[in-house]
């Protein structure tokens, strides 16, 4: 079994090069960007992982001239490869980013790439490039830049071979540790981790530290927040569990979670009605981390009002959480290194609620969190060694902070340049394209993005709608377009109209219903049609007149730590595309709370856009 140091320069996948690396049966050991290279004397090799800055910046993080003198083979991916240019004399510049699937080609064989055919498809994230290596030392290029580079047993790629959707990323990994560091994988270890010992350790856990207190969990009926109570439950301990009515989840969720988990559990769910402070707290927001900041803050004033309830104090309880290492890194924390001090080097994407911070309210209370470790699909391992129901393994994600993050509060205007812009690029590809005054989140070289949405409408070719959603979000500040189809708007709709709103949508009941039953509609209909998805964020943005636009993100991902929209109309028909927006524009229980102007399906890719639109 090979021993590979990953060195930590604050990539949102750090976290994930380990856990493929220990999939294929090798142990993995994460260190700073400084480590020297005699306190990795075990080392097999070293990776370098991504990162949010540039190696040309006075603030970018440092690393130690010993790991290239050193005769231990090196792996460098993305701001990795960066730092190996850097160190070869090649210049690394920006301005030729690459975000999502980028077709790789093979310009020269080596080790690194056997068993990867001349062309495939590779996950981008970079904004910075490189340029002046040797030909003789690039082994792959895309269509805009070296993608890959080598100087004897230091080797690089731009792209992430530990995002999934990189076609080939796992047989990279394993060429680096196999053939280039002639590490022998462990058989046994064969796997991302072992169910079994993973439950046992962790109930272990939970009961260590719960020992005669109470444990306390907040249940949202996700697969996350089930799979922790599940392993509380397991754990023996004696156990609260609570469900927050916040007014912003699915419609009915309240009453299905707690029937299902009552079923799968047979203890008491006590429901809490917290949506009347939610309405009146989130009043007037527009920012989405103002959102999500509020939310979270009236989310860990709830866990204090709940121990008076049960007359507990703080020191009574310890809280049970169900976050995940995708969580802590997006909230700007370290590969879910809970009893390590975060470094500083991972950027904030969004703020998950369930991520406490400085400031937290829990900050006193004691917590264990057992899924700390893993992201969406170890989750789902877990919940299927435990036999729980397929309902809840196979339940889509639903954000915390609900549809406060689906309606889309504010407005921003856009330069006039990007008008001209955005209209050139769509033309490329023989579609309309406008700039309108949205913005959205996203993720742009590990750095979060806030940045405006495009618009486009033409005839329906999904490879047309994806390079133009591709070229957008890598020549512009656009981070996600969306496509709109002639058939989806109500008579007389015209997209140029939305170019000027005037202002976001009221955060309000009325509102929030109208979004409840769209996404109803939606779910619906894809199980009507028996489509299948791994997540279904139905999002609501203003159109004129205090109507809105309906956008449907249909989303493909194991991790989500990449995502891409199912493609039309090979998994996804655009018959079903068409259905959708009928129903939603002409369904009277839409109506009822308001006016829909027109449905939009999101082209996009992640990154450069989030999973979420806030």
């Amino acid at each position: 079994m090979g021993v590979f140091y990953v060195l930590e320069f604050g990539g949102q996948h750090t976290d994930l090069i380990g856990n493929r690396l220990t999939g294929l049966g090798h142990q993995v050991k994460y260190a700073k960007s400084n480590i020297p290279v005699r306190q990795m004397s075990d080392a097999d090799g070293i990776i370098l992982s991504g990162g949010p800055k540039s190696v040309y910046q006075p603030d970018s993080y440092p690393y130690h001239p010993s790991i290239f003198t050193s005769s231990k083979p090196v792996l460098g991916i993305c701001y990795g490869m960066h730092v190996i240019a850097h160190r070869h004399g090649g210049e690394v510049f920006g301005g030729r980013g690459e975000y999502g699937w980028t077709r790789m080609t093979l310009t020269k064989p080596h080790q690194l790439f056997d068993g990867v055919p001349p062309e495939s498809i590779v996950w981008m994230n970079h904004g910075d490039s490189v340029s002046g290596i040797d030909e003789s030392n690039v082994f792959a290029k895309s269509d805009k830049n070296m993608v890959s580079i080598g100087f004897g047993n230091q080797v690089a790629v731009q792209f992430h071979p530990e995002l999934t959707h990189t076609e080939y990323g796992n047989t990279i990994l394993r060429n680096f540790a196999e053939k280039i560091c002639g590490a022998i994988p462990n058989q046994v270890k064969l796997e991302d981790f072992n169910e079994r010992e993973y439950v046992a350790r962790e109930r272990a856990e939970i009961r260590k530290i719960v020992g005669k207190k109470k444990g306390l969990i907040f249940l949202s009926g996700g697969v996350d927040s089930t799979v922790a109570y599940s392993l509380a439950i397991r754990s023996g301990i004696s156990l609260i569990g609570v469900h927050l009515d916040m007014g912003i989840e699915r419609k009915g969720e309240a009453k299905t979670v707690k029937n299902y988990l009552q079923e799968i559990s047979g203890k008491e769910v006590h429901i809490l009605d917290y949506s009347e402070r939610l309405f009146t707290a989130l009043s007037g927001l527009t920012d989405p981390e103002d959102k999500r900041k509020t939310f979270q803050r009236l989310y860990d004033q709830s866990v204090l009002e709940v121990l008076e309830k049960f007359d507990l104090d703080k020191e009574d309880v310890v809280f049970i959480d169900g976050t995940l290492a995708t969580d802590r890194r997006e909230s700007g924390k370290e590969a879910a290194k809970k009893t390590s001090k975060d470094a500083g080097t991972v950027a904030r994407i969004k703020t998950h609620h369930n991520v406490r911070g400085e400031d937290s309210y829990r900050k006193d209370i004691k917590s264990v969190e057992p899924l700390r470790f893993l992201s969406k699909d170890g989750a789902r391992r877990l919940a299927r060694h435990l036999n729980l129901p397929d309902y809840i393994i196979n339940r889509p994600p639903f954000p915390g902070p609900g549809l406060v993050v689906r309606l889309i509060t504010g407005v921003h205007s856009y330069p006039d340049e990007l008008e001209s812009r955005v209209s050139e690029i769509a033309a490329g590809h023989y579609l309309r394209g406008y700039p309108l005054p949205i913005k959205t989140v996203g993720l742009k070289g590990d750095n979060r993005t806030f940045e405006n949405l495009a618009l486009v409408t033409g005839y329906r070719n999904w490879d047309s709608i994806n390079l133009t959603q591709k070229h957008m979000a890598e020549e512009l500040a656009i981070n996600r377009t969306v496509y709109w189809d002639r058939k989806w708007g109500r008579n007389g709709f015209d997209p140029t109209q939305l170019t000027d709103i005037k202002k976001g949508i009221e955060f309000n009941r009325s509102n929030i219903s109208l979004l409840k039953e769209a996404t109803e509609i939606t779910e619906n209909l894809f199980s009507e049609y028996g489509v299948k998805y791994d997540q279904l964020p139905v999002i609501a943005f203003p159109s004129n007149d205090d109507a809105v636009v309906i956008a449907v993100r249909d989303v493909n991902s194991v991790d989500f730590r990449s995502v891409r929209p199912l493609r039309k109309p090979d998994e996804m028909s655009w018959t079903l595309c068409d259905k959708i927006a009928s129903r939603i524009l002409s369904h009277p229980n839409v109506a009822k709370f308001g006016e829909v102007d027109a449905v939009v399906f999101d082209a996009s890719t992640k990154p450069a856009a989030t999973t979420e639109w806030e």
